[in-house]
């Protein structure tokens, strides 16, 4: 149960790192936000290598980081638009759908593919984000599906899903190839590269923009290397879907943290969703 515990703290500097991140966002462009964000990680990352084990690296490591730190710059660019555009409440919970397209990916990447019990605790985590959106209801049922379409945030949020479950699958190759530590700093230090391009277009006018580096930035880097630490010991102990299902128990606290620092509204809609994702974690952590 060791993956479980990992998980679960992974999940929790997750749902403080965004709050920091969506406080930053305020202040300067959100490409360059995470940009710093994924460097800082980086940086902290590489503090935690040095003192591991030393890494025997196969053939596949170079080519993997190559792909991985694509989708991961890729990723944090849309993730960083996604915070700056939605409400943290709203764009989050777009994440449960991650463990759905790993039931996809994962299969076809990894040959794995969940028992019976985690396949319904992974049904349940994203019934709960369908119930986070209920009161799109009133929209006819497919209401809280069509608010993924018309809510940028959560559509943004949405795409990053999509990348991360595929990205995922990668980092569990990654460790394969490499060690836990060394693929955590290896990959986010690529990811920081690939992001370059994307803040290159307006970077003097958004380190102008800074007005000094934002310690909620450098806080969320350090959340996001102490979270990943712990999800890469967490994915070579079961399957990748159990662990990102897991995490995303960080939505609920994630809906929590929008309302009281936020002051997002809606919060009696979205608790009862948080509430199945609970379940959905029981089943995972039980019977999967």
């Amino acid at each position: 149960m060791n993956w479980f515990f990992l998980s679960l703290v992974t999940a929790t500097t997750q749902a403080v790192k965004d709050t920091f991140l969506k406080a930053a966002m305020g202040r300067t462009d959100p490409t360059l936000a995470m940009l710093l964000y994924s460097s800082v990680a980086a940086v902290f990352l590489w503090v935690f290598a040095v003192g591991s084990p030393e890494a025997v690296f196969t053939p596949a490591f170079w080519p993997l980081l190559l792909v991985g730190g694509a989708f991961g710059g890729a990723t944090f660019w849309l993730y960083g638009l996604a915070l700056n555009r939605g409400d943290l409440s709203l764009a989050l919970p777009m994440l449960a759908f991650t463990p759905l397209f790993l039931l996809i990916t994962s299969p076809l990447t990894l040959g794995e593919f969940p028992r019976p019990g985690g396949l319904v605790g992974i049904a349940l985590v994203a019934v709960g984000a369908y119930v986070l959106n209920l009161r799109e209801r009133r929209h006819g049922i497919f209401g809280p599906i069509k608010a993924l379409v018309t809510n940028t945030g959560s559509r943004l949020m949405l795409l990053v899903a999509v990348v991360w479950s595929i990205g995922a699958n990668l980092d569990k190759l990654g460790l394969q190839a490499s060690s836990p530590a060394m693929w955590a700093a290896s990959i986010y230090t690529a990811s920081a590269l690939a992001l370059l391009p994307f803040a290159a277009r307006r970077l003097r006018q958004s380190v102008r923009e800074l007005g000094g580096f934002p310690y909620a930035i450098a806080t969320a880097g350090l959340l996001e290397a102490v979270g990943l630490f712990c999800q890469m010991h967490a994915l070579p102990l079961t399957q990748v879907s159990y662990v990102i299902a897991v995490k995303r128990l960080s939505i609920i606290l994630g809906v929590l943290l929008g309302a009281l620092v936020f002051h997002e509204q809606d919060l009696a809609h979205r608790l009862p969703g948080a509430a199945v994702m609970v379940v959905g974690v029981f089943f995972i952590a039980v019977f999967g």
